[in-house]
Parts: C-alpha cells; sequence; structure tokens
C-alpha cells in the first residue's frame, strides 16, 4: 500500500516540479541568446572558484540553461554536483528549483522505506509477493472467467456485504494486473540484481558493470581521478557546440558533459519528440581533429534493448506515452483498496469459520 501511493506520487514528479519551479526553467525571450562561451564566462565571473562539469542548453527559446559544477558532498550528491539555471539573454542566476528535496524522500521511501539495505530487499519481497498475489488472483478467480469472462470485468453496487468486496476486488483487480505484472517486473530489476540479470540474459541486451555499495575504494579513486582533470576551456565549449549544432539539428535539449577522456568529450541529447526522457542519444566529439567520431541514435536500437534500456520509464508508464502514464497512476492509487478490501474479505471469512 506504502508502495503504491508513493509511486503514484512519483509518477508525475516532473510535471508537479515543473508547475511549481516555472521561474528557474522559464525564462522570457528578449534580443539574441548568448553564445555558450559568453555564459561560462559570465558566470566564472560570479563564481570565480567554482568547477563547470556540464552545461544543457534546450532548443525552445523560453527555456534556461542549466549549468553544473563540483560539489564537496560525499556519496551521490556528491556525484552529481550543483546546478544552476541560467538565463541565456542575460546571464542572470534563477532561483533554485524547490521540492525537489520532498520527492527525493518519497523515492527513499518508495524503494527502501528510508530504512537502507534492508528496506531495499524490504520492498523487493513485497515487490514478489504481489507478483504471487496476482497469479493465484487469476487461478482463484478462473472459473468466473471461464463461465462469464466479460461479467468478470464488472461488480454491482447492489451486492451487500462479502459478496461486494469479492465482486469489486476481483472485478477492479482484472482491471489492473497488466499495470502491476509491468511495474512488479521492472520493480523487480530494480531492486534484484540477480533479476536484472535474467531479463538481460534472456533480451540478450549486454549491462553496464555495477559496483557494490561496500566497494568504497573505486568510488574513492574515482572521484580522486575526476578532481585532477583540467577544466574545459569555454572557448573549446564554444567550438564543440558550434560542430554538434552544424551536424544535429533535431534535438529539444543537449548536455555536453567537461570531463572527457584523451580530448573526446561527450554530448547526450534528446530528440524534440523523444520516446520518453530517458531516450537519451550520444555523441562523441574528438577536439583535436574537430569531429564527430561516434552517433549513438536510440531509435535505431533493437527493440529489446530499447526496452532494458527504459525500464524506469515502462515502471512508471511513461513509455507508453501521457495515457500510459495517466493509467499507471491510476492503478498505482488503487492499491490501498486492494490492500484494505483484501483484509476486509480475510477477517470476515475467518469470522465465519469460527462460527
Amino acid at each position: 500500500m506504502v508502495i503504491g501511493i508513493t509511486g503514484a506520487l512519483l509518477s508525475f514528479q516532473k510535471e508537479i516540479l515543473w508547475l511549481v519551479n516555472k521561474d528557474s526553467y522559464v525564462v522570457q525571450v528578449s534580443a539574441t541568446q548568448l553564445s555558450e562561451k559568453q555564459i561560462i564566462d559570465n558566470f566564472k565571473i560570479k563564481f570565480p572558484e567554482a568547477k563547470v562539469r556540464a552545461l544543457t542548453i534546450n532548443s525552445d527559446p523560453t527555456s534556461s540553461v542549466v549549468i553544473n559544477i563540483a560539489s564537496n558532498a560525499k556519496g551521490k550528491a556528491g556525484r552529481r554536483g550543483i546546478n544552476y539555471y541560467i538565463n541565456p539573454y542575460n546571464s542572470e542566476i534563477l532561483q533554485n528549483v524547490e521540492g525537489a528535496k520532498v520527492f527525493k524522500f518519497i523515492e527513499m521511501v518508495h524503494r527502501g522505506l528510508v530504512a537502507g539495505e534492508f528496506g531495499k530487499q524490504l520492498v523487493g519481497a513485497c515487490t514478489l509477493g504481489l507478483f504471487v498475489l496476482m497469479l493465484s488472483g487469476i487461478i482463484v478467480y478462473l472459473p468466473r472467467l471461464k463461465r462469464a469472462f466479460f461479467k468478470s470485468f464488472t461488480f454491482k453496487f447492489k451486492h451487500k456485504g462479502r459478496s461486494f468486496l469479492s465482486t469489486m476486488h476481483s472485478a477492479l483487480g482484472m482491471w489492473v494486473i497488466p499495470f502491476y505484472l509491468v511495474s512488479t517486473i521492472t520493480g523487480l530489476s530494480l531492486s534484484y540484481h540477480w533479476f536484472s540479470d535474467i531479463l538481460h540474459s534472456v533480451t540478450g541486451v549486454e549491462q553496464r558493470a555495477y559496483k557494490k555499495t561496500t566497494d568504497k575504494k573505486p568510488m574513492t579513486q574515482m572521484s580522486k581521478s575526476t578532481k585532477v582533470k583540467p577544466e574545459l576551456a569555454s572557448q573549446k565549449v564554444q567550438e564543440m557546440f558550434d560542430l554538434f549544432k552544424e551536424n544535429i539539428h533535431d534535438y529539444s535539449s543537449v548536455n555536453l558533459r567537461f570531463e572527457g577522456k584523451k580530448g573526446v568529450y561527450t554530448f547526450y541529447y534528446l530528440k524534440k519528440e523523444p520516446l520518453h526522457y530517458r531516450a537519451r542519444n550520444e555523441v562523441s566529439l574528438d577536439i583535436r581533429k574537430k569531429e564527430i567520431i561516434k552517433h549513438d541514435e536510440f531509435s535505431k536500437k533493437p527493440l529489446e534493448e530499447k526496452l532494458m534500456k527504459s525500464i524506469i520509464p515502462i515502471h512508471t508508464g511513461e513509455y507508453f506515452g501521457r495515457i500510459g502514464q495517466i493509467l499507471m497512476l491510476l492503478a498505482a492509487l488503487t492499491m490501498p483498496l486492494f490492500t484494505i478490501t483484501g483484509f476486509m474479505m480475510y477477517f470476515q471469512r475467518r469470522k465465519k469459520k469460527m462460527k
């Protein structure tokens, strides 16, 4: 029940944050936008000690740009860095995005009940339990499905007592089972590495190597190596963005990370009509040769690879568009109903047996 409610809250997280922080995301169009070099140089004047790690721009003239700088925080917060939202017309620093910490807490409840690794395993076990409940529910109501298939998806309010609870529980359950199957399979993949390994093995998609949370040493070495990398000059950034725009025209947002390997830097961009917000395309650029050496488009990947790289959007329903997102939200909100009616039927049945 807790996972269902928090999942419903998280399903429209991006849209809610956008509405609450419209002044950070939306700017008023005036004259000509500043170049990427000018934006970075003006930012460095205000924050001379900051180490700029990435720059994100949008094709929409009303959108702000985002500068990401290195952070001294530890863990994931340090690796994510700090985002500054900038007006691309005058380099004004816009107000910080509010509400992200609230949704982060809701996500912690959703994924691990704010109880660390134990909570994460408990959520995984509950997800597995839901999967078993669905299969057993189908078996229990199979005779009714065979006898009156279409009636199995309806119930009547004129029924009373346990009869009403039973028909409502089963009828609504038939409607949401497809959504729960999708959410449980993808949820198990996010909770258990072994389940994710099975999915990758079945689909034949190579998965990115993951590091155990107890392995502290590699993380320390990585953070140290990140600190010694020289910051990319704003002139070089401008040259790369110019080259990107010359070759790629269909983009809604593009992010350039300033930390490259052997002079090769990577752009990550979304097309103007992406499949979902994680359908990122990758462009690698050699700064010395001033040429694109790799262009990996999400739309050209095999179907099984698209699916495996879309686990979270499938989990939230965003993979199926706005309608899928709304239906997954409604399905998540019905979880308390099944919890309550399930317990009510259980206690009524127990009371009847005792009599």
